[in-house]
């Protein structure tokens, strides 16, 4: 006889935070901590996990917020916790400290110590992860709200990806080179680290070309739980996805990791429908391609209707960066330019990801 399901019930707090003032971002944590029931800090060692995909102003909405990041930070030392922050950007060289982006200088205010994820990193069921987390009592996900070129859409459960230090993301993409089964090794890494809290930066978010050449979005909210799947769907739905169309929400709750039903979702502070948001620029979700892994024969076949990054060779600096990332060696400077071999491109758009110009585009472009 085939056992239940187990329920999993999951509580989400939303308020509404117009700007990022010190004040009504602590008071608005301050009552989501305590309403979406996050652990007692006193005596913790907590490492905050922010995502800096890349160390540029905050204004550019590619970052968690200074300000939400000092807030949460400020709560935890208020309480007794002890606090260290840290993240493993998309292109990671031993000079990055999040200095750009306006967090480094609240860690020095505050005195938290910043991690290099580089140092000290472990193995653990295939995942190259920071060392840190073995000298933890509990991991923050501070998250922002973004659209995602290959996840569709970015939050707290992705966020994690930044447990991998340096290049080795890039590796992950490699390995796991389509949307079902990448999303697959995000549900495992959260699975692994069990994040305890997490809070989403919704004041700022990213529509279109995310997760770094998106525009900003005023949507005014911050979102809080313990789960962070549930969290995700919430803020999901907010811009308009259903959560199940989201891959890696999708796998979690199939495989009963933190949710199992996006219906057992409390909301407190409103409902869902209160915070939505219309013309909420969203990445069109491929439905004939990426949910169904046809074998690694049709992989090529698959890639050749997907959409490709296509290069404004005009805008490109021959910075590189995508160059570096690229792990499928698809990527070429030819005639001082770059190249693209499309046979070996695998679509995970990491390029597009990283290119602080917004010089490449995700387009259809099934010949030429």
């Amino acid at each position: 006889m085939q056992r239940p399901e187990p329920h999993i019930s999951a509580k989400v707090s939303i308020r509404r935070v117009e700007r990022y003032q010190n004040e009504l971002l602590l008071q608005a944590v301050s009552e989501m901590y305590a309403a979406a029931g996050g652990p007692d800090p006193r005596g913790k060692k907590i490492l905050l996990k922010p995502n800096v995909l890349a160390d540029v102003p905050p204004e550019r909405a590619v970052t968690t917020h200074p300000e939400v990041f000092r807030a949460m930070a400020s709560y935890l030392l208020d309480r007794g916790a002890i606090v260290l922050a840290g993240d493993s950007p998309a292109i990671h060289n031993p000079a990055f400290t999040a200095k750009g982006c306006g967090i480094r200088q609240v860690c020095r205010e505050l005195d938290i110590p910043w991690i290099d994820f580089m140092e000290a990193s472990f193995t653990v069921k295939g995942f190259r992860l920071a060392g840190i987390l073995k000298d933890v009592d509990y991991v923050f996900s501070l998250a922002k709200c973004k659209t995602h070129e290959f996840a569709y859409y970015t939050g707290a459960v992705k966020n994690l990806f930044g447990l991998i230090p340096g290049f080795n993301k890039a590796m992950m993409h490699a390995k796991y080179p389509n949307r079902r089964v990448f999303a697959a090794m995000v549900v495992d890494l959260l699975d692994i680290v069990k994040p305890d809290f997490a809070l989403m930066d919704a004041v700022i978010a990213m529509e279109g070309a995310g997760p770094q050449n998106g525009k900003p979005k005023h949507l005014g909210l911050l979102l809080a739980s313990t789960n962070c799947v549930a969290l995700d769907a919430v803020m999901a739905q907010i811009i308009g996805y259903n959560p199940l169309d989201i891959p890696v929400l999708a796998n979690a709750v199939q495989r009963n990791i933190q949710l199992n039903n996006i219906a057992d979702i409390e909301t407190e502070g409103g409902e869902i429908k209160d915070f939505k948001v219309r013309n909420f620029k969203r990445i069109a979700i491929e439905r004939k391609y990426n949910f169904i892994y046809m074998g690694v024969r049709f992989e090529h076949l698959r890639r050749r209707f997907d959409r490709r990054p296509v290069f404004d060779h005009e805008r490109c600096i021959l910075c590189q960066k995508c160059v570096q990332m690229c792990k499928a060696e698809a990527l070429k400077v030819i005639n001082g330019r770059i190249e693209i071999h499309d046979p070996n491109c695998i679509r995970c758009y990491c390029c597009h990801e990283v290119c602080p110009v917004s010089a490449i585009d995700i387009k259809r472009k099934v010949f030429g």
